[in-house]
């Protein structure tokens, strides 16, 4: 629904954490598109917008800072954007961090970032070619979510790559009973 996200108007500008997060999906929206220069100029108003102290100071529910929703979701843009350019070394260390900060977030149900961050830098690992490491991380996200269709996609994907035909029709088994009510397709562990 990138088409959607892309039409969707911006919040308040005094609404400083809704704005963030708009300009990520937007953000993330252009690199749908192949539309990098327009992703870059999201990228850099989130980061004027972080600036901004009163951002530190909202929390939701008094369990998690929204400012460190703000840096997941900039360093996962920023790890996108690379990704898209190629750059692959700039683009695993963004989302590294990503990961690191998302796994220091305080439990909530549901949780205050929506989705896990290893799902991209488990894909962009695939791109990279770096197969082993994809593994490892789509089983480090498995351990807390073992019925994910999004990491054992991203799984089967990397085994594919590994050739390790064994492991790939074990972890297809898995997926197609996780994804068996979905109402689409999925190739990857993110859809850009």
């Amino acid at each position: 629904m990138w088409k959607d996200i892309i039409k969707s108007k911006a919040p308040e500008k005094d609404l400083k954490y809704p704005l963030v997060i708009w300009h990520y999906a937007q953000g993330m929206a252009m690199l749908s598109q192949n539309n990098v220069i327009e992703a870059k100029k999201h990228l850099a108003t989130m980061r004027k917008i972080m600036v901004d102290t009163k951002i530190k100071d909202l929390t939701i529910w008094g369990i998690n800072n929204v400012y460190d929703l703000c840096v997941i979701a900039s360093k996962t843009l920023d790890g996108e954007i690379n990704a898209k350019e190629k750059k692959y070394t700039t683009a695993i260390a963004f989302l590294q961090e990503a990961v690191h900060k998302e796994d220091a977030l305080n439990y909530d149900e549901p949780p205050d970032w929506f989705f896990s961050v290893r799902h991209h830098l488990g894909a962009v690992l695939l791109d990279a070619g770096h197969y082993k490491t994809a593994v490892k991380v789509y089983e480090e996200d498995l351990k807390n979510f073992p019925k994910n269709g999004w990491a054992l996609r991203g799984l089967m994907n990397a085994y594919e790559k590994l050739g390790d035909k064994k492991k790939f029709e074990e972890t297809k088994s898995r997926f197609e009973l996780a994804w068996r009510y979905a109402d689409f397709k999925i190739t990857s562990s993110r859809i850009l």
